[in-house]
């Protein structure tokens, strides 16, 4: 055990510590991550105890039980957890608020719908307005 010791000395742990840490970050399923990260856990004991390390030794054998904790919420959750899927943004072009730039570079203006209408306005821009606002689901009051 000495002249493995020897030849690969603690930093052989502390690498092969940082790599398990390394690759929870590439898991997407949260029972593989906690597995991952419970292995980092032991490796990076191993390695604070045979580098002496005491701060990184407290450090992962305090987070030992949170991961089984959270281990065992994702076992008892059961087939409901899944990966995190994209979620689809609806982007309309209006500001915070409701607020929307006016058209014909007049000041910004708050109608109910979130849609910029001014006073200069011709008909034929509120009834585009109107048909803008339907199209994105809002109300509209042509």
């Amino acid at each position: 055990m000495d002249a493995l010791r020897t030849i690969l000395g603690p930093e052989a742990l502390g690498w092969a510590a940082a790599l398990l840490t390394l690759l929870t970050f590439f898991s997407a399923d949260m029972r593989r991550l906690r597995l991952l990260a419970l292995a980092a856990n032991a490796a990076f004991i191993a390695y604070g105890t045979a580098a002496q390390l005491l701060p990184v030794l407290m450090l992962h054998l305090a987070l030992v039980p949170v991961n089984l904790w959270r281990l065992n919420q994702s076992f008892r959750r059961g087939a409901r957890t899944q990966p995190a899927q994209q979620a689809t943004v609806l982007v309309t072009g209006r500001r915070p608020n409701g607020w929307a730039a006016a058209r014909r570079g007049t000041r910004f203006s708050r109608s109910q719908a979130g849609n910029a209408m001014t006073s200069q306005q011709s008909e034929a821009d509120k009834s585009t307005a109107a048909t803008a606002a339907s199209n994105l689901g809002a109300p509209c009051q042509a």
